[in-house]
């Protein structure tokens, strides 16, 4: 009879050990577990062993003031649930309600982070999956009132890309080849079309310096009367005014002007024009004037003998005179400049180098044949 008794002391302290281990241990999911494993605490920190474990086929509770069940406490609990879920590859939307604290995880990645007393509250979180199965956790306490907690998700479609940028004035689009194939790399607001790169680029790192091509568009509101359009360009370009090709010069070039006359009805006119630049100097240029308004007069001519010989080492030739436009290439000691022109403070030289390569540099560093104030005052 003694050793019968020590065989039932031995097995109720064996079942005694077993039973506080797995209570002690956080149940961990398999891939194949068909619902959430879950651990219930009497306190609100999810600490020492749990005092319930058990699997929640759904995630969606509406405690109201009483437990989660026999043994757990009304208020003051926590619970974790974890699962994996096997999903097709795309966009997720991740929704929780919660009242009070929660906590969400997708592959170890804090998606929402609400841990704080509140009443029922929906968070929701964005986030990519690949496919395949992926780990998800959830932490929640609540410590008195009402309990809620709900975890939901659904796969949307790609988001939508963001709108442009509003356009305006001309809308410059900017490609990579000379005849505005595909996409274009670069589009921006353009105040005028107005532009002499030399050897540079629209867009320094963005746009080949050569080999690339460009469309300004825009919708002018005019009175009806009789226009002519000019534009200047190396190298090619057309022009459209209302519908109708009006300048046709699409071709390799140096620097030349082409006007076209036209009647336009008034209102809404559509004007566009196509660039390209092939090597070498880059310009283009278009204005407008109507009939009945003398057109305006010509800048004054430059003075044709003033010169200037660099004496930084490396100087930026900037498209404007400020340090706030981009850089369109460089000249370096010793090189001599013609002197086109300078801005209002004669703090800037507006300087044509070699192959018409024409740009702004700082006038501290170039030494000039004449004072800088009998420079005439350049456009940019």
């Amino acid at each position: 009879m003694l050793k019968h008794s020590r065989f039932f002391i031995v097995g109720l302290v064996l079942t005694w050990l077993l039973t506080g281990t797995a209570l002690a241990q956080d149940v961990t999911p398999q891939h194949t577990d068909p619902g959430w494993q879950v651990a219930y605490w009497n306190n609100m920190n999810l600490s020492g062993p749990p005092v319930l474990q058990r699997t929640d086929t759904n995630l969606d509770f509406n405690w109201g003031t009483g437990a989660p069940a026999s043994g757990v406490n009304a208020d003051q609990f926590s619970a974790r649930w974890t699962r994996y879920i096997d999903v097709p590859p795309g966009n997720y939307t991740i929704t929780v309600v919660a009242d009070d604290g929660v906590r969400l995880w997708i592959d170890e990645q804090l998606l929402i982070d609400q841990w704080r007393e509140q009443s029922a509250t929906t968070y929701s979180a964005q986030t990519y999956l690949g496919s395949g199965h992926h780990l998800v956790r959830v932490e929640y306490f609540d410590r008195f009132g009402d309990a809620v907690i709900r975890v939901s998700y659904s796969q949307g479609s790609q988001p939508p890309p963001p709108p442009p940028q509003p356009i305006y004035n001309w809308r410059g689009e900017y490609f990579n080849n000379k005849s505005l194939s595909g996409p274009p790399v670069v589009v921006r607001d353009e105040p005028r079309v107005d532009f002499s790169w030399g050897g540079g680029s629209p867009a320094p790192g963005v746009i080949d310096a050569d080999g690339f091509s460009a469309r300004w568009s825009q919708s002018l509101n005019l009175p009806p009367g009789n226009y002519r359009f000019t534009i200047t360009v190396d190298d090619g370009a057309r022009l459209f005014v209302n519908g109708h090709l009006l300048i046709d010069a699409w071709k390799d070039q140096s620097p030349r002007n082409y006007v076209g006359d036209i009647y336009l009805p008034g209102g809404s006119i559509t004007v566009q024009m196509e660039y390209y630049e092939n090597t070498g100097g880059a310009v283009a240029r278009l204005a407008w004037n109507s009939g009945s308004q003398p057109p305006p007069p010509p800048p004054p001519p430059p003075t044709t003998d003033a010169y200037g010989f660099v004496t930084a080492y490396k100087l930026n030739v900037r498209s404007g005179p400020s340090l706030y436009y981009p850089v369109m290439g460089w000249l370096y000691r010793g090189e001599q400049v013609r002197l086109v022109g300078r801005n209002s403070a004669g703090t800037w030289f507006k300087v044509e180098a070699a192959y018409n390569f024409r740009g702004w540099v700082n006038a501290y560093y170039v030494r000039s044949n004449i004072p800088p104030y009998n420079l005439p005052i350049a456009e940019y």
